[in-house]
């Protein structure tokens, strides 16, 4: 009698759509605080005493959109990534025609490394874009910060929104920053960055025409 060989099952080698989605909302996640956390540091802020856990679940979504160069420039990063990742296998390919690539260490160390993005292209494409937009959400982090604490010391801000108190009083301030429950700002020909919670104090937020 023949053994009755049992179906090998397959392998789930590759995440699904589901996988891959939460994945890439947990990176931005972390991101977005990353981002958040170093532009507030310049400023003397610790960002994360004063944000709700709705804040930091949103932050992706509230840097992305807040900052419209930072998205084009992320648009761009991812852009560059895939064309990075697409191009260095046809730059090693063109490389191991080369004389003295066939041969030796240096054949072992190309013919290895084809194989790698022809087993892994689409890992390396992620892994490509990851560090792109790792480096942009650090980089405008860094960036933005930098410029906004220079201009608050050499008294340059713009004044763009004017803030009703509940008491009454109106002050025109340079709005750095806003989540749900604290405005970060600072007033004309001060250096110090002020921060006022919205609940119970703020009565009205008002966008400042432009001259």
């Amino acid at each position: 009698m023949e053994d009755v060989k049992e179906p090998i099952a397959k392998k789930e080698s590759e995440l699904g759509i589901q996988d891959y989605l939460s994945i890439g909302y947990v990176f931005l996640l972390i991101l977005g605080v990353l981002h958040e956390t170093i532009y507030y540091k310049f400023l003397g802020i610790n960002i994360l005493e004063y944000s709700s856990i709705l804040d930091v679940l949103i932050s992706p979504v509230s840097v992305i959109t807040g900052d419209l160069k930072l998205l084009i420039g992320l648009i761009i990063s991812v852009i560059l990534a895939i064309g990075y990742a697409k191009l260095l296998p046809n730059y090693y390919t063109w490389l191991s025609k080369k004389k003295k690539y066939q041969s030796g260490k240096k054949k072992e160390k190309l013919d290895k490394a084809l194989n790698t993005f022809k087993t892994g292209s689409k890992q390396l494409i992620i892994v490509m874009i990851a560090l792109y937009v790792i480096g942009g959400f650090v980089g405008f982090g860094v960036g933005r910060g930098g410029k906004t604490k220079k201009k608050i010391e050499n008294n340059e801000i713009e004044l763009t929104h004017q803030l009703t108190f509940d008491d009454g009083k109106i002050e025109n301030i340079k709005m750095l920053g806003k989540n749900s429950l604290y405005i970060f700002f600072v007033t004309k020909n001060e250096k110090e960055v002020k921060i006022a919670p919205i609940d119970g104090n703020i009565k009205l937020i008002t966008n400042l025409k432009e001259e």
